[in-house]
């Protein structure tokens, strides 16, 4: 007789852990892109019921059209947490296309936020809520405009 896998799901820790990690692992794509020709905008977490954050990305200074693209990622795929690498490395296949993430979802600040689940699906990690480190730094940040950074605690 086959044995079900229980799902583990992670706790309000374990999820504010997962966003400041990814917060953290984001913040160098700030200064360089993270997929050509986007850079880091922002990574503001959701909302406290809901395990994902919307990476705000944009076509940096040098681009003569300047266009934001702003990603919903969800932070748990199959009951645990995803790792900051995971979302990092889902970015980072960016340039080849945003037509990988379907049709557009709901709204951010009057911009269109597509569904970025594909970036993190399908893989396994362990849970943090067990203990470890706790991650330190603000849950999200976000650049209204050059220079005006705004954190997500």
């Amino acid at each position: 007789m086959p044995v079900q896998e229980q799902q583990r799901t992670c706790s309000p820790t374990c999820l504010s852990r997962a966003q400041r990690g990814v917060a953290a692992a984001l913040w160098h794509y700030t200064a360089a892109p993270v997929a050509r020709p986007y850079f880091v905008r922002g990574s503001i977490p959701a909302s406290d019921d809901e395990a994902a954050v919307t990476v705000a990305l944009w076509t940096g200074p040098a681009a003569r059209e300047k266009k934001n693209l702003f990603l919903h990622v969800p932070l748990m795929s199959g009951g645990l947490p995803v790792p900051a690498v995971q979302v990092v490395a889902g970015l980072m296949r960016l340039g080849r296309g945003t037509h990988l993430f379907g049709f557009t979802g709901r709204h951010f600040d009057g911009k269109p936020v597509l569904n970025g689940s594909g970036l993190v699906e399908g893989r396994e990690a362990l849970c943090l809520c067990g203990g470890g480190i706790e991650q330190q730094g603000p849950r999200g940040f976000y650049c209204q405009r050059p220079g005006r950074l705004r954190y997500c605690t």
